[in-house]
């Protein structure tokens, strides 16, 4: 099957070869036709007529050589260019040019230039032909033939009844030959290259032989043991001899068919189980001739498929070998280490040699790390291992580029020792001290050389750190004072980085330092975790932290200070991590019965560390966060013996000491406390304001507000909201010059506003307790007095020139009165009692109120725009007009003015009422000279007309129908008399004239 999908292959790329050979050649010919032709035509010839094979070509061409249309070929040749070039004269739809004047003149004859003469173009056809017909055949015949000499030799073995013909050594011996003669041949090409004329066809027969000659050797000493190790290296030491004077003397070729035969060798005839280190010692040998011949030659490319291929082959024998012995494994380690240090530095040069070099390398690494894992972790392959790792330290000592190869060696020693299973004590500290001082000595000794890196400082953080928990890994039961040893011992790693860097210039603007810093610190933390209890856990890291702050100013940097920061927040973990925090934190929302020293010695000495930065901290975001912290480890120490009635004032009483403070220092120092207690306040507030916000809520769709006595009392109004609130004002007012405006608008608005809902909410509770809490009976007291309360203390603070705070009381009384008064809970149309006597009842101040709270508006603003007294005059006519309907309501229903039903004597009272508002409104916007009164006056009585047509006279008898009509005539009567007399004025103003 595949031999016929191959020939299939074979015929198509032949015909396609074909067909695209013809069209080139039909393209070639028509481009030079087409060229022959253009140069006529520049020498003055006229355009040729085409012929039937140029017919797809002409064409094109006739037209570019054809002159514009009207003029023959002989006339465009004899006109003078400024005649050709004269601009065409557009009459109508004719397109006509001016005829240039008529002066003959002969055009000068210029001379035939001669055709400079070029080699013929090299077509693609060539140069496939060339690739495929005479380079690729002759290299791929060599390299058949070195594959036929291997395929020979396999073929004898595999054919039993060649056995008794071709022994083993008549087969050995008949592969030599054939090798020789292979060789001899490529000789004798050489020498006869005058006859050939081909330097493929030596190169193909030399390096085939090669390939037989390696093939021939290997299986004499694999297969059938012939010949021993000894005798089989000086072989193949011969052999990579010659092969490397071959590839001097035929050139790349040769080298490559060499390659290529040399390596497959093994797997040609590796049927049986090779022998490690005379595979090891054979590919060694043949990859380090190649290695030196590409050196030679400078053919970089022949260094490389070597070093892959002996890669490929270095895996394989790790990989494929279960159980090796100590020879076998030195074999491998040799062979490694050869092709990852020795031959890369010796075969690779230029530009890209670091490239490669580190490739090398790190490939070299993973393998015998791979060797370690499959060998079981026995001590010899870590030895290797630790051959090869200090050779990369070497690389990266010798060479700053190959910096890499260290780190990436430091992560496969550390995977191979978190991966070790069941090592014992003695092995694994020897190992691992070895190790470490590899990795570690280098990066320690070049730390802080030029050019800086920050790589070789966390290198250096990360073996520190390692330790121990490496430790702990493989050996669980190790005491806490030996682990507290090792973490102490990385800590001092850590510390000989700070002490060598200690004297460089430039050190305060490095973040090695810094890394370093932290590195020492959480050792020395965990060092101190594994010897105190666990309850002093917070306060042996607060101790870090507050070493590192004073370490960092005698070190000048400040990046240590943030270092020291951090550790604090690592305290706080350690805080709320311990079994005590079960106990501790609810005690910050709940109190505490009693006084409990310990935890108030854990929660005061971490306030006590981050008071340490807020004071002596330098940089600005290092000091609020000490504040910060500060302030809610204070809160949590006190809150550890106080009880919740006076733990709810502590977060008060501390913003407002921080608030104070201000008189003496400047507010950048205190402003994070401040904060925090603030955000403590609002913390204990947030019940209460969570109640109070749902009920005011739910009252915005009409559900009267009430609070539940059992969920809010007066106890936390007044703890949680009241008195917090005044504590944050008082000092707010008095620092108001000193703090930044926005800052203090906003800090005394939420201060306002929790105030506010403190007294609103002990408001209702009061007026609950004094007059009930019946909605329908009480409703309209209860909001006019709150009403009255805010507007008349907004009335009073103006008075004051206290503008800023009037305006937030005025808007919201009115804005009470307007939407809960008049609009959702209107007695018009929502029970409420509004009171028994007439016009002295709760009518009065219930549209009063509102419109007193308009009429203050315009002095809130200093710009109040224009439209806003319009809106309070049409506001004005519609509580007027709401009052006096509700006023006649209550004539006839009493207190409750929702009752249904509507009496005959009702309904005309209101179509005069509404009469008599429209003759008080035009009345007064006469007076006032206010044309929205005189236009409300209008619409009023229009209204009142068709009430009175459409509904009162359909439903009057008698008398009650012409008594309306009576009155509504009467009405319009003088409405039109009092316009007539009292506008005009208006109509004597001069008015335009009609067109």
């Amino acid at each position: 099957m595949f031999d016929f999908l191959a020939f299939l292959a074979i015929i198509i790329l032949f015909i396609l070869l074909m067909d695209t050979r013809g069209r080139l050649k039909r393209a070639e010919t028509t481009l030079l036709e087409a060229a022959r032709r253009n140069g006529a035509l520049q020498r003055g010839a006229g355009p040729p007529v085409p012929d039937e094979e140029d017919a797809g070509i002409a064409p094109a061409v006739h037209a570019i050589a054809v002159p514009v249309q009207g003029q023959s070929a002989a006339a465009a040749r004899a006109t003078p260019p400024a005649a050709r070039s004269a601009d065409p004269v557009e009459t109508g739809d004719t397109d006509t040019r001016r005829p240039a004047p008529a002066i003959a003149v002969a055009p000068s004859p210029e001379p035939p230039k001669t055709p400079t003469p070029a080699g013929p173009p090299v077509s693609l056809a060539s140069r496939f032909e060339n690739l495929f017909g005479k380079t690729l055949p002759i290299w791929a015949g060599g390299l058949t033939l070195a594959i036929a000499g291997v395929l020979i030799v396999r073929y004898a073995i595999d054919a039993g009844f060649f056995a008794r013909i071709f022994t083993p050594g008549v087969q050995i011996v008949a592969g030599l030959l054939f090798g020789f003669g292979l060789i001899g041949g490529a000789e004798y090409a050489w020498r006869n290259e005058e006859k050939l004329r081909d330097i493929r066809v030596p190169q193909a027969f030399s390096g085939a032989g090669i390939a037989t000659l390696y093939a021939a050797i290997m299986v004499a000493a694999n297969v059938y043991q012939l010949i021993g190790p000894l005798l089989a290296f000086v072989a193949l030491a011969l052999v990579t001899a010659g092969a490397l004077g071959l590839s001097l003397r035929f050139g790349p070729p040769s080298a490559l068919l060499g390659l290529a035969g040399g390596l497959a060798a093994p797997a040609m005839v590796g049927a049986v189980e090779p022998n490690v280190p005379l595979l090891a010692v054979y590919l060694a040998l043949t990859i380090a001739g190649l290695a030196g011949v590409a050196r030679a030659r400078r053919w970089p490319w022949l260094a490389l498929a070597a070093l892959i291929g002996g890669i490929g082959w270095g895996l394989w024998m790790v990989l494929a070998s279960a159980a090796l012995d100590v020879v076998a494994s030195l074999s491998i380690g040799g062979f490694v280490l050869l092709l990852a240090i020795a031959l890369p530095m010796i075969a690779f040069d230029g530009p890209r040699s670091t490239l490669l070099r580190t490739a090398s390398a790190v490939v070299g690494a993973l393998q015998l790390a791979l060797l370690v894992g499959y060998g079981g972790f026995a001590p010899l392959h870590w030895g290797l291992f630790i051959l090869i790792a200090a050779a990369g330290q070497w690389l990266a000592w010798r060479e700053r580029d190959f910096a890499i190869v260290p780190a990436i060696s430091l992560l496969l020693s550390l995977a191979l020792l978190v991966a070790w299973p069941d090592p014992t004590p003695f092995w694994f500290s020897l190992i691992g001290l070895s190790l470490l001082i590899i990795h570690a000595l280098p990066r320690l000794l070049r730390m802080w050389a030029l050019p800086k890196s920050l790589r070789p400082t966390l290198e250096l953080c990360v073996i520190a750190l390692a330790a121990a928990p490496l430790t702990k890994w493989h050996f669980w039961s190790v005491g806490d004072g030996t682990l507290a040893l090792v973490a102490l011992g990385g800590a001092l790693l850590a510390s000989a980085g700070i002490l060598r860097g200690w004297s460089v210039e430039g050190r305060t603007s490095d973040s090695r330092f810094a890394w370093l810093a932290a590195t020492a610190g959480t050792l020395l933390v965990l060092a101190i975790l594994l010897l105190i209890p666990a309850w002093l856990a917070p306060l042996g890291i607060a101790a870090v932290a507050a070493a590192l702050l004073f370490f960092g100013k005698v070190a000048l940097d400040p990046r240590v200070e943030r270092v020291g920061a951090g550790f604090v927040g690592a305290a706080l973990v350690a805080l709320v991590a311990t079994s005590r925090a079960l106990v501790e934190l609810p005690r910050l929302i709940e109190g505490a019965d009693g006084a409990d020293g310990m935890a108030s010695i854990r929660w005061g000495g971490l306030a006590a560390a981050a008071l340490l930065f807020a004071v002596r901290g330098e940089g600005a975001i290092v000091r609020r966060l000490g504040q910060v912290a500060a302030a809610l480890f204070a809160y949590g120490a006190l809150a550890q013996f106080l009880p919740a009635n006076i733990l709810m004032l502590v977060p008060a009483l501390g913003g407002t000491l921080m608030l104070l403070a201000t008189r003496r220092v400047d507010f950048k120092r205190v402003d994070g406390a401040a904060a925090s207690f603030a955000a403590l306040s609002l913390a204990w507030a947030a019940l209460p304001i969570g109640i109070w916000s749902t009920k005011a809520t739910l009252s915005l769709v009409g559900v009267p507000m009430q609070f539940d006595t059992a969920l809010l009392t007066i106890e936390p109004l007044l703890l949680r909201l009241l008195l917090p609130a005044l504590l944050f004002a008082i000092p707010l007012w008095l620092m108001r010059d000193a703090l930044p405006r926005w800052l203090w608008i906003a800090a005394l608005s939420i201060a306002a506003v929790v105030g506010g809902i403190a007294i609103h909410s002990l408001y209702r509770l009061g007026f609950a307790a004094m007059a009930g809490d019946d909605f329908a009976a009480t409703g309209i007291l209860q909001r006019l007095v709150w009403e009255a309360l805010l507007i008349g203390a907004g009335w009073f603070a103006m008075m004051r020139g206290m503008t800023g705070a009037a305006r937030p009381l005025v808007v919201a009384g009115t804005a009470h009165a307007v939407f809960y008064g008049l609009i959702l809970h209107n007695p018009l149309w929502s029970a409420q009692a509004v009171g028994g006597w007439p016009l002295v009842n709760l009518l009065i101040p219930l549209f009063l109120l509102p419109w007193l709270g308009l009429t203050r508006m315009p002095a809130l603003f200093a710009k109040a725009p224009v439209e806003l007294d319009r809106a309070i005059q049409i506001a004005t006519m519609l509580l007027a007009l709401g009052f006096a309907w509700a006023t006649l309501r209550h004539f006839f229903h009493g207190a409750l003015l929702a009752q249904p039903g509507v009496t005959d004597a009702e309904n005309i009272l209101r179509s005069i009422l509404i009469l008599a508002l429209a003759l008080g409104f035009l009345l007064w916007g006469i007076r006032a000279k206010r044309h929205d009164w005189r236009i409300a006056s209008l619409v009023l009585m229009i209204g009142a007309a068709g009430k009175v047509f459409l509904f009162d006279a359909s439903g009057l008898e008698g008398l009650a129908r012409i008594g309306s009509f009576v009155a509504l005539g009467f009405s319009l009567i003088g409405i039109g008399w009092l316009y007539s007399r009292q506008l005009a004025p208006d109509r004597a103003d001069p008015a335009p004239a009609s067109a």
